[in-house]
């Protein structure tokens, strides 16, 4: 009986709230339909489930939703044994913190039981769980992180975090050292909250904190330095980064191969259509590209993607030619999409349109439009063409066929019946 008063109350509050005092900007987060069952499964009529962190933050913010953070109550084995009846598939990507990862319909969610830190070492932290959903939100990083919102729009913002989003104040919680020494990873996010959504200058006392303690990135792997240096040189104003002083010199400590961030000028006059076709590999080529294969160290260091690495050796193999008038033409365009792929030649009209040269007075942009249109030609010869001219399999069928392609890719992609005859030299088949 009194469960069912309780349930009965809860649904009249949830009534009332809903209508006139639900966070209207939650909405978002409200009609994910997965979020909808997980809630239910996990909060069987009371509170033991929130939204946390970024996803909250961006939504209030009008942003776009890419991870989706949840704080609960239950611990981790409870929640999958909640979660384990029904359709869900569960992954124990943190369960050593209390991190489980449910996927329902293709959407992730990061669900974390309530914790505290007992002892860290500057990247991994030692935690005990935790009913109080105030320690959890003292354990976290800025106030603009420890938002909470549930599933009917009830917002939970222990240490005024939405004030401080609203007034662009990036704050940390209690000590900054003590939140630097806890995890250093927090320097780079610090300058990456700050850039988004501060309205104000520097602390220097956070400033003199983060050099006194930058050395302590050395204990955080390069993976996790990378991955949170990705998420920076997405925003779109990057550029603001190196016009601070303070933030300017901490990253070129950080990344002393960011030589050329001068570059981010130019990119940030780019009319917006053109600055979307800059992502973060692309605008990490213009911080630190040369005709060198100093690149190289970078890759190897950050252990990043092969892809990466073949378009900066891409650029770089081509920094010189990059100079020349000669290489904007139609035809040399035509020719470097046919043999290294649309993607790379967009990559050299880009970066080029960012860097200092003769070439300004050349309209990159159209010939950046010309490689998305254009449509790649395909040779229409095969070895079954040339054995109609007397050719046998073998090797100077190969080689006469990959003349035949030259003299294709330079007579403009184009060869007739009887410039074919007379290249090959040869009476054809009846």
């Amino acid at each position: 009986m009194h469960n069912k008063i309780k349930k009965f109350i809860l649904q009249i509050d949830h009534f009332f709230y809903k209508k006139f005092g639900s966070y209207k900007s939650t909405k978002l987060l409200e009609n994910i339909k997965e979020a909808q069952t997980i809630f239910s499964y996990l909060n069987e009529n009371e509170t033991k489930l929130r939204f946390v962190g970024g996803c909250v933050r961006k939504v209030i913010c009008g942003e776009n939703i890419n991870d989706i953070d949840l704080a609960t109550s239950l611990e981790p084995d409870e929640v999958k044994r909640r979660l384990n009846k029904k359709d869900i598939i569960l992954i124990d990507t943190g369960i050593a913190h209390g991190t489980v990862t449910a996927i329902l319909n293709k959407k992730k969610f990061e669900i974390t039981t309530l914790r505290e830190d007992i002892s860290t070492d500057g990247r991994h932290a030692n935690v005990k769980y935790t009913l109080d959903w105030n320690q959890d939100a003292l354990r976290r990083d800025f106030t603009i992180n420890a938002i909470y919102a549930d599933i009917e729009g009830r917002i939970f913002d222990p240490l005024n975090g939405i004030s401080d989003l609203k007034n662009g104040i990036i704050k940390f919680i209690g000590s900054p050292e003590e939140r630097i020494q806890e995890d250093y990873l927090r320097i780079l996010r610090y300058f990456r909250f700050f850039l988004h959504y501060s309205k104000i200058d520097h602390n220097q006392q956070v400033i003199k904190l983060i050099k006194q303690y930058i050395n302590g990135l050395n204990k955080v792997s390069n993976e996790r330095i990378f991955n949170e240096l990705k998420k920076i040189l997405i925003l779109s104003n990057i550029d603001d980064l190196f016009l601070n002083n303070s933030s300017r010199d901490i990253i070129l400590s950080i990344f002393p191969q960011f030589k050329y961030y001068k570059r981010l000028k130019v990119l940030k006059n780019l009319e917006k259509k053109l600055r979307d076709d800059y992502d973060d590999e692309m605008i990490l080529a213009l911080l630190i590209l040369d005709q060198s294969n100093e690149y190289e160290y970078f890759c190897h260091k950050f252990k990043t993607s092969n892809a990466i690495k073949n378009k900066f050796k891409n650029i770089s193999n081509y920094y010189i030619e990059l100079k020349s008038k000669k290489f904007f033409n139609e035809e040399n365009i035509r020719r470097l999409i046919y043999f290294l792929g649309k993607a790379y030649v967009m990559d050299l009209l880009l970066f080029t349109l960012c860097e200092k040269s003769e070439n300004k007075h050349m309209d990159i942009k159209k010939l950046i439009e010309y490689v998305k249109f254009y449509k790649i030609p395909k040779f229409p010869f095969s070895g079954e063409d040339l054995k109609k001219y007397g050719y046998e399999t073998g090797k100077t069928l190969g080689e006469k066929l990959k003349l035949l392609e030259e003299k294709w890719i330079e007579n403009n992609f184009e060869m007739s019946e009887k410039t074919l005859e007379r290249f090959l030299g040869k009476i054809k088949k009846n």
